[in-house]
């Protein structure tokens, strides 16, 4: 059954008054959800009942709300769910009724590990190779073609992903163009093979600030993207036209129609999976776990944070010199990849060197004159 309308008003509220994001509400939601239709009832039903039993005083031991958060956590684990995917389900459900109503959870019984199911490690051969993703490329449309370039390229995780505006573009390829207006921008950097965007981003998860990179074949991808985006692009525009729900069914979409599988409990072909071949293909090429973790905004320890920090431009001079272990159409080899700052020394050079040597010619010149008159 679908979420009960007070459901989602007490849990809109809840969420609300702790300002929690949208992320955050959906998680909840999802495990409230569960936990309604697996004892079919709406979930205002199932808190009115705890509330009753508080009023007369029924013994923590002996109430309905303790057997059914113990009859839940079963049917999960029953269902073949990891036992971190029990512990955050039963877990926001007894954060709701606690925090959210008051509602006094004693202590519950233990999980025995025996019977949790465990998960399967990932190996290298689980990821997807290059040919796999080329031949995935010619399957998907313009939108999710510029998500797996880039998500390939850059590491970042999918919620940092959905959460790149046309501001964040902007910012990240200006050194490319100087311009403020997006329109200037697709005008300035069409057709361009060249262009490596330097992406200054939040880590949700960490909370971390970070800088990483993506390859030209990415930004040409969401250039084209954007060319036959039919949206109205404002700089607060998503730059991924598309949700977390509707990407990861389209992620599964593709695994099932490959028949990928599995790779360990997940599929095979995720958006994780990305995150994690750009890691692997770059660690394999000789990048350090250190200048990955930097590039994936990985947390440190407290110490390292606030004594060790990156330089961006040393870390993108490593990330061009590595960049064709995350490319996977172009050759790398092939391209002339520097910044504009450095085009612009080069161009100041020449014309230098060409001034030089007009006066050593100019010297030369007066030379053979002053010889001549003697």
């Amino acid at each position: 059954m679908d979420m009960h309308e007070k459901d989602e008003q007490l849990l809109r509220s809840f969420c609300d008054e702790r300002c929690l994001k949208d992320v955050t509400y959906e998680s909840y939601a999802t495990a409230i959800g569960l936990y309604s239709r697996y004892h079919k009832k709406p979930f205002y039903q199932l808190l009115e009942e705890a509330e009753k039993e508080e009023r007369e005083e029924v013994k923590w031991k002996h109430s309905k709300l303790r057997a059914r958060l113990l009859a839940f956590r079963n049917h999960l684990m029953k269902k073949g769910h990891l036992a971190t995917t029990v512990k955050n389900y039963v877990s926001r459900v007894m954060t709701v009724y606690e925090e959210g109503f008051d509602i006094e959870i004693g202590k519950m019984p233990k999980l025995n590990q025996k019977n949790v199911k465990k998960p399967m490690p990932i190996s290298y051969n689980d990821l997807p190779d290059k040919e796999l993703l080329r031949h995935i490329l010619k399957m998907v449309n313009p939108l999710m073609k510029a998500i797996i370039l880039f998500m390939t390229s850059s590491g970042c995780a999918k919620r940092e992903t959905l959460n790149i505006t046309i501001q964040d573009f902007i910012d990240a390829t200006y050194e490319y163009h100087h311009k403020d207006n997006i329109d200037d921008v697709i005008e300035a950097l069409h057709g361009r093979d060249d262009v490596v965007p330097s992406w200054r981003l939040r880590r949700q998860k960490t909370n971390k600030y970070y800088t990483t990179f993506s390859s030209p074949e990415s930004t040409a991808e969401i250039i084209h993207y954007l060319v036959i985006d039919e949206r109205e692009l404002t700089n607060s525009t998503p730059l991924f036209n598309i949700s977390s729900t509707h990407m990861n069914n389209t992620f599964g979409k593709i695994n099932n129609k490959l028949n990928l599988g599995k790779a360990g409990s997940y599929n095979r072909f995720r958006s994780h999976m990305l995150r994690k071949f750009h890691a692997s293909q770059l660690y394999n090429d000789g990048l350090s776990m250190d200048e990955i973790d930097e590039l994936q905004g990985r947390g440190k320890d407290q110490t390292r944070t606030s004594y060790f920090m990156e330089d961006p431009l040393r870390l993108r001079e490593k990330y061009i010199e590595h960049m064709g272990a995350v490319t996977i159409n172009l050759d790398v080899e092939r391209l002339s990849i520097k910044s504009p700052e450095f085009q612009a020394m080069e161009s100041e050079n020449q014309k230098l060197n060409a001034e030089l040597d007009g006066l050593k010619s100019e010297v030369d010149y007066i030379k053979r004159a002053l010889r001549n008159k003697t």
